[in-house]
């Protein structure tokens, strides 16, 4: 063998064993890196929004690192924090106005940055059309999720369906771990009036999501 080529191997090899043997952050001070790097990444913004950037315990138990395993004791926690979170409206009522319910079911303002300022309007929207098919005569509609047309059509509209589907929409983790479901109600986005009338726009017989 040409002995140029085994002055350049011999060091390389070397390199590459030393790179080998430099230990890794843990899962903990990976997760805290993470963390300030996402809450720098926005100087200057209020304190409401960047607080979203620190994990509450569960989305810790979500954001798994490394090799670690999402335990059933795991899941058992997140439900359990998730039911926990639960607020309702204060006037007792989770079916609102099917009408203002349509209109944030297809609003996406609030919460977001714009020109270097945080959005203002006077509430935000549910954007629930981005991820679901909601009236079947909408053409422009997401597919992330299930699709919701004829939601209440095929559950009815008791109390009893009206409480998990707010519930659903208010925190989902509390019946899916982990899910890709925003918590809408959990996280502040929604205030638990606004829930109420999604709840409505889905299972009131005279919304478009249940007329054919």
């Amino acid at each position: 063998m040409d002995m140029n080529i085994i002055k350049w191997i011999v060091p390389g090899t070397a390199v590459l064993f030393a790179i080998g043997c430099v230990s890794f952050p843990d899962a903990q001070t990976s997760r805290q890196l993470a963390e300030k790097m996402v809450a720098e990444a926005y100087p200057g913004m209020p304190e409401s929004l960047t607080n979203r950037a620190r994990q509450d315990k569960a989305q810790q138990s979500c954001s798994q690192v490394g090799d670690a395993r999402f335990s059933q004791e795991k899941a058992a926690e997140v439900i359990k924090l998730s039911r926990e979170s639960m607020k309702y409206p204060a006037s007792g009522k989770l079916v609102g106005d099917w009408k203002a319910g349509e209109k944030l079911a297809y609003d996406g303002a609030g919460t977001r940055i714009r020109e270097g300022r945080v959005e203002k309007v006077n509430e935000n929207g549910a954007l629930c059309s981005n991820c679901h098919v909601l009236d079947s005569k909408e053409v422009n509609a997401g597919n992330i999720g299930p699709s919701l047309t004829g939601y209440g059509a095929q559950r009815g509209n008791s109390e009893a369906v009206a409480k998990v589907t707010y519930e659903r929409i208010y925190n989902a983790w509390a019946y899916v771990p982990c899910s890709n479901m925003p918590r809408l109600g959990a996280n502040g986005h929604l205030t638990p009036e606004q829930i109420s009338h999604v709840v409505a726009y889905l299972i009131d017989p005279q919304s478009p999501v249940n007329t054919k």
